[in-house]
């Protein structure tokens, strides 16, 4: 059996963004989320915005969502 990927929720966004601007580093916010160190810094990366807002769990929910495909095979 192979590993099954699980996107991150809105609660688990809602938590990167806390704790970064706590002031946590990459793996500590992936530690405390138990998930890989390289999914938090690829969402971040992703997600950041300007350099002013920074991470914004709302806007960072609203892109992944415009993202996913919806059309038909």
């Amino acid at each position: 059996m192979g590993t099954h990927y699980k996107q991150l929720t809105h609660d688990e966004r809602c938590d990167i963004a806390v704790l970064r601007r706590a002031g946590q580093s990459i793996r500590q916010i992936a530690a405390a989320l138990d998930r890989a160190p390289s999914s938090i810094s690829r969402e971040l990366k992703r997600n950041a915005g300007s350099q002013r807002a920074g991470y914004r769990a709302a806007f960072a929910q609203q892109q992944t969502q415009a993202r996913r495909w919806s059309g038909s095979r």
